[in-house]
C-alpha cells in the first residue's frame, strides 16, 4: 500500500496528485520535526508517529460506499487515518462517518464543485496546523478520534 490511498469512484473529477503531493510534503516536514524533537520527546516519555503513518482519503458519492470502502481497509489497519470527502449533494455525514470500524482518526471535508481549489487549501490548512502542536501531533479541527471498548468503560 501507498502511504497515499485514494478509494474513489471518480464523480466529483478531484485532481488527486495535488493533494497527494502535499500529504508528502508534509509527511516529510513532520518527520524531520520529530527527529529534532526526538531527544526532547524521549525524555518527556512519548513519540509523534503521526508523520510517519499511512493514510486513506475516500471519495464515493453514496453514503453507503464510503462506509463500505472504509471499513474495508481499516479491517485490515484499523489504525489508519482516513480523509472522507462529502459535498452538498452527497448524503455522507457524521453519522455515516460513525458507523466506520477501527480506531484511527477520521476527518471529513467538503467539496464544493465551484470551488475546487478550496479543497487543496483545507487540507493544506488542516495539515499544517499540525506542525504548530507538536505535543497532540494530530490535526485538530472538527477531528473524531474513535475508541474501541477494550480497556475503556465508556
Amino acid at each position: 500500500m501507498e502511504r497515499i490511498t485514494v478509494l474513489s469512484d471518480g464523480s466529483r473529477g478531484i485532481a488527486y496528485e495535488h493533494i497527494i503531493e502535499l500529504f508528502n510534503e508534509w509527511m516529510e516536514e513532520e518527520q524531520e520535526e520529530c527527529i529534532r524533537g526526538e531527544e526532547q520527546n524521549q525524555k518527556m516519555g512519548s513519540r509523534s508517529t503521526w508523520g510517519r503513518s499511512r493514510y486513506c482519503i475516500v471519495d464515493y458519492m453514496d453514503a453507503s460506499q464510503s462506509v463500505s470502502a472504509s471499513n474495508a481497509i481499516r479491517a485490515f489497519l484499523p489504525q489508519l487515518p482516513l480523509l472522507v470527502i462529502t459535498d452538498f449533494q452527497s448524503l455522507i455525514r457524521r453519522q455515516h462517518v460513525q458507523q466506520i470500524t477501527g480506531n484511527g482518526l477520521i476527518k471529513m471535508m467538503l467539496w464544493n464543485p465551484s470551488e475546487p481549489h478550496q479543497l487543496y487549501l483545507d487540507i493544506q490548512k488542516w495539515l499544517y496546523s499540525t506542525l504548530q502542536d507538536q505535543e497532540k501531533a494530530m490535526p485538530s479541527a472538527m477531528s473524531i478520534q474513535k475508541y474501541t471498548r477494550r480497556g475503556h468503560s465508556h
